[in-house]
């Protein structure tokens, strides 16, 4: 999980772009202007549950099928969600400057799963179809690739606070700054190859719903499987650096030490996959 930067946009820069595309609708543009003071109030509030880590307490949109009520100032719910899709992420609109400029800002790494996948789109993370108001909020909205919005995030959102996906702009330091992912090296057996399993150890002083959280953050997005697969290929390359340098008599310690020291030390965070494939060779392989 990559940590990003808080978008430069704040929302009411959002609405007035968004208005400069709105053109042959004077009602619409008079009640989307007037939602300015109500949305910079919401986004305080989103921004203290966020760091907080209680998001999950924030109230979500429940309608009939077939009502469309009025949620914030005079917009519906639909008007909302289509603002987000007519006015911000259209590529004919002034809005989508906004949408482009948090697209680059994640440097095209997926921060759900640590950067393996390439952002898509963006993905609100409280979904627009039970949190409307948020639908043009940047700090709502994270880019994804296509594995983590489809598969490992999806639609919905947590009830409870151990259920909540790691919030890529505001969520606690710890989630960024401290490891939490781990592997075990599993050495040529018979006919199988090395393999390296990823797992989850929570540092034991951690909260329970803290460590909960990232239990179930690394189940839902499936980085077992994945960052296994994308090990593999690094695995297979190392150990034969390792064995390259036996051969020209240096010891095992010393040969991990030229080989693997690089990928620990130059890992962009502190679980990216690659440093703790190193991380674990250095300590578990033990012959070659």
């Amino acid at each position: 999980m990559i940590k990003l930067e808080r978008p430069t946009f704040s929302i009411e820069q959002t609405i007035d772009i968004c208005c400069q595309g709105i053109t042959g609708n004077n009602d619409l543009l008079r009640r989307v202007r007037s939602l300015k003071p109500n949305l910079e109030a919401r986004t305080l509030h989103y921004v203290a549950l966020a760091l907080a880590g209680t998001l999950y307490n924030l109230p979500q949109i429940v309608s009939p099928p077939g009502l469309d009520p009025v949620i914030i100032g005079e917009l519906t719910k639909s008007e909302l969600v289509k603002l987000y899709s007519f006015y911000f992420a259209s590529s004919k609109k002034p809005g989508r400057i906004i949408y482009d400029a948090l697209m680059v800002a994640a440097d095209e790494k997926c921060p759900f799963c640590g950067g393996i996948g390439r952002p898509r789109n963006l993905d609100h993370f409280l979904p627009k179809s039970c949190y409307p108001e948020l639908s043009v909020l940047p700090l709502n909205l994270v880019p994804s690739c296509r594995d983590c919005n489809m598969d490992g995030k999806g639609s919905g959102f947590a009830s409870i606070e151990q259920d909540q996906v790691i919030q890529p702009y505001l969520d606690n330091e710890k989630f960024f700054n401290e490891q939490w992912i781990f592997a075990r090296y599993h050495s040529e057996s018979g006919t199988e190859p090395e393999t390296i399993e990823y797992f989850v150890q929570p540092p034991a002083q951690w909260e329970e719903a803290h460590r909960q959280r990232v239990i179930r953050h690394f189940k839902d997005f499936d980085l077992a499987l994945r960052y296994s697969r994308e090990a593999a290929p690094r695995l297979c390359v190392l150990l034969l650096q390792i064995k390259e340098l036996l051969q020209v008599q240096l010891g095992l310690d010393e040969a991990k030490q030229v080989i693997l020291q690089s990928g620990i030390s130059k890992s962009p965070f502190v679980n990216h996959w690659e440093r703790i494939l190193c991380l674990t060779l250095m300590d578990q392989l033990h012959s070659l």
